[in-house]
């Protein structure tokens, strides 16, 4: 079974000029997907469609084989996450340990069970620290980790990171994107959904979708749409570093081609 399953969808906020026009895709279970696009893309209106937050005006989603609609969309929302760009817009509870536990409660999770999965997570985004705090006292980033946490606390079999990351410092982002790494090892079903500027991030994803004026113009495995230099370029996207680099120690023969990550590279060069 798919995922989510998408056949020409179409979207307009103001009725007359289109945001997302006839798109189609599927995206398999089990894998980590990257919509990449520059801001006007419509890469969060699409997001949004798929936890049934905006009404498609055509076409239809399907998320784990059931159509969003009035009748499904409750079942729907019990196998989806979402992470949203500003976490200012997901607080509702005045301490960190409460809105971490705030999904949780609403699914009637045993308290016990509850408190032992706020600490696990919390203490697994690095918020350990904070439980008792007021999220408006948190910096950005640290009410991003807050945000994830309570995702992730609810073990979505979609989970989708609309900007998730945005707010993170690069030492944050690692330690996310390693855990949504270790999570997937973990349970092989996880789908995971990235809504995303950061090329470095689409980079380690499964497979890449770029949406440029509401259409998808490139689709494939990281390697064969950011290979496409000139095309991404015209998109507004540039080429991630980590490919760049490799295209560039390839040039001089230095084969690091079953290396994926750049510790994997450094270490390759170094023997």
């Amino acid at each position: 079974m798919n995922a989510l399953e998408i056949k020409n969808l179409s979207y307009s906020y103001d009725k007359s000029s289109e945001v997302l026009f006839d798109i189609s895709l599927d995206i398999k279970k089990g894998t980590h997907v990257a919509f990449v696009g520059h801001n006007g893309s419509g890469k969060s209106t699409l997001a949004k469609l798929i936890v049934g937050l905006l009404e498609k005006d055509k076409g239809y989603i399907k998320v784990l084989g059931l159509d969003i609609n009035k009748e499904n969309i409750y079942e729907i929302r019990k196998h989806v996450g979402i992470v949203f760009q500003n976490p200012d817009n997901q607080f509702v509870a005045t301490t960190v340990e409460d809105d971490i536990a705030f999904g949780m409660e609403n699914r009637c999770v045993e308290y016990n069970k509850m408190h032992e999965l706020v600490l696990e997570f919390a203490k697994k985004v690095g918020m350990e620290n904070y439980l008792k705090k007021e999220p408006s006292s948190l910096s950005g980033g640290q009410k991003q980790r807050v945000a994830i946490a309570g995702a992730l606390s609810l073990n979505p079999d979609i989970l989708i990171l609309d900007e998730a990351t945005s707010m993170l410092d690069p030492k944050g982002k690692n330690e996310i994107l390693s855990l949504l790494s270790k999570m997937r090892k973990n349970n092989s079903d996880l789908t995971i959904i990235s809504i995303t500027h950061d090329v470095e991030e689409a980079y380690l994803c499964d497979e890449v979708f770029v949406l440029h004026d509401g259409k998808i113009v490139l689709n494939g495995t990281p390697e064969e749409v950011f290979s496409q230099k000139e095309k991404i370029h015209k998109f507004g996207l540039e080429q991630p570093f980590l490919l760049d680099l490799k295209n560039k120690l390839i040039n001089i023969d230095i084969d690091i081609s079953s290396c994926q990550t750049l510790s994997e590279i450094v270490e390759k060069i170094c023997r």
